[in-house]
């Protein structure tokens, strides 16, 4: 069965790019979309300019930082090692790293980020280091070595969002120790180069800010204060100390790479072209839970999960600290070999637009991005839209000064303005979020729906 993108007769890429159009000129959004089917592009453009001072446009060789997408790289790595018989998952890591205190946690824990180790910044390095020399991924395992922290959990047992930033550095260390190589070296010579990858480096972000690096994006962040973009360079709220830790290590974050590279490497995992099958079958399944709202699980390196398209295989940035201002994100749907992949350098989080993709491609319905104008209204209508909404997660909507807000769970409450009787939006331009009610003859409510980011999604009134 194919999704009903294929079935019907639609010009999809146009839709796709009607929606692109909206998305630059309400959302401001800058970078890079490619959508295939099977091994065939189906859509690839780049909108936008690769600098703050919008001088310099995108093109389809334009890089961006990855982030966390580098894990993915990191993890076939591990594997490769594995398969040519130079390590094992079950490893403990002592066996690479014996001055560190830490003898039951596995190669496969670093994988699946269920080691327990600590922090490598706030529980071990802070007011340590210093500002004399960035550290390198050898530091870091040389600075749990001393500080002892004991770990978090027994290893295995949980996924540690804290202490995510800790496992895929030490992996990074475990493949240059094995392969005894540097980390940039060896994925140059064992992946970029035989896959001809040809705009994809090891840049850390010491090397991104050192050099003028040709054709680069620039990271541009969004103060949602002031409602304005900036140059990420220009974030100080970080302490320098934390730049000489965290710029130059490499393993979890420091690829640069772009959209049409990371087509090739996702066709070359899935068509078993970079590693076996049965290895990449263990690459892909589910390890360890992450998401118990959204039964999001750890592979090695990804994460896989299902939604109302089916099973799929994601990886995704969402800018934070040194990758401040870029959103990218990678996923297959497995069933329909369908991929999607966005890259964007301007962090607002109307650039997060994967899921909007898929809505258009398998015809459901979306909201294109528009410019909102509050209206004045009967205030007395907003008594039957108060309460609580299962998205499946709980969504608090309630009246105040004249209007509606809304909370989710450990986030700021959101201010929204009418623009009709039965139609809300927040004019915080760092969201795109609407609440719509579908009301009978006497006012009452029918049907609720929240649309964030252009997905327009029934709730539950409980």
């Amino acid at each position: 069965m194919f999704p009903s993108f294929l079935k019907a007769q639609k010009d999809y890429p146009a839709l796709i790019d009607q929606y692109m159009q909206a998305a630059v000129e309400i959302n401001q959004f800058s970078g890079s979309v490619l959508i295939a089917k099977g091994g065939k592009i189906i859509y690839e453009k780049t909108f936008g300019t690769l600098d703050y001072k919008a001088k310099q446009p995108l093109d389809n060789n334009s890089m961006f930082e990855l982030g966390i997408i580098t894990e993915e790289f990191t993890a076939a790595a591990i594997l490769l090692l594995r398969d040519e018989g130079k390590l094992k998952l079950s490893d403990p890591i002592t066996k690479y790293f014996p001055e560190l205190p830490y003898h039951n946690v596995t190669i496969k824990h670093l994988l699946t980020h269920t080691s327990g180790l600590p922090d490598y910044y706030d529980e071990v390095m802070k007011n340590k280091w210093g500002t004399k020399k960035y550290a390198t991924n050898t530091d870091i395992v040389k600075s749990l070595a001393i500080a002892k922290i004991p770990l978090a959990a027994q290893p295995g047992t949980r996924f540690e969002q804290y202490r995510y930033f800790t496992d895929y550095p030490v992996l990074g260390a475990i493949i240059e120790k094995v392969s005894e190589k540097s980390y940039a070296d060896f994925l140059q010579q064992k992946i970029f180069t035989p896959l001809k990858l040809m705009h994809t480096k090891v840049l850390t972000g010491v090397q991104l800010k050192e050099n003028k690096i040709l054709n680069h994006t620039e990271s541009i962040g969004f103060n949602e204060l002031i409602q304005q973009f900036f140059p990420a360079d220009s974030f100080t709220q970080l302490p320098q100390e934390y730049h000489y830790i965290a710029d130059n290590i490499v393993g979890g974050r420091g690829i640069s790479s772009r959209a049409h590279d990371l087509f090739i490497w996702s066709r070359a995992l899935h068509n078993q072209k970079f590693l076996s099958a049965s290895t990449q079958q263990e690459m892909f399944a589910p390890s360890a839970l992450k998401d118990t709202t959204n039964n999001i699980y750890m592979g090695y390196g990804v994460l896989a999960g299902k939604n109302e398209f089916g099973d799929y295989v994601l990886q995704r940035e969402t800018g934070n600290n040194e990758t401040l201002g870029y959103l990218n994100a990678v996923i297959r749907y497995v069933k329909d070999d369908l991929t999607i992949i966005s890259l964007a350098h301007k962090s607002k989080s109307t650039s997060n637009i994967n899921g909007t993709l898929a809505y258009v491609l398998f015809d459901k319905e979306i909201v294109p991005p528009y410019t909102h104008r509050a209206v004045p209204i009967d205030t007395a209508f907003l008594d039957n839209y108060a309460g609580n909404y299962a998205l499946p997660y709980i969504t608090t909507v309630y009246k105040k000064e004249g209007t509606l807000w809304m909370t989710n769970k450990g986030e700021p409450d959101l201010k929204l303005l009418p623009e009709s009787n039965t139609k809300f939006f927040s004019p915080n331009k760092e969201y795109d979020w609407q609440i719509e009610f579908q009301t009978d003859g006497v006012g009452r409510v029918l049907k609720t729906f929240f649309i964030f980011g252009g997905l327009k999604k029934e709730a539950t009134k409980l």
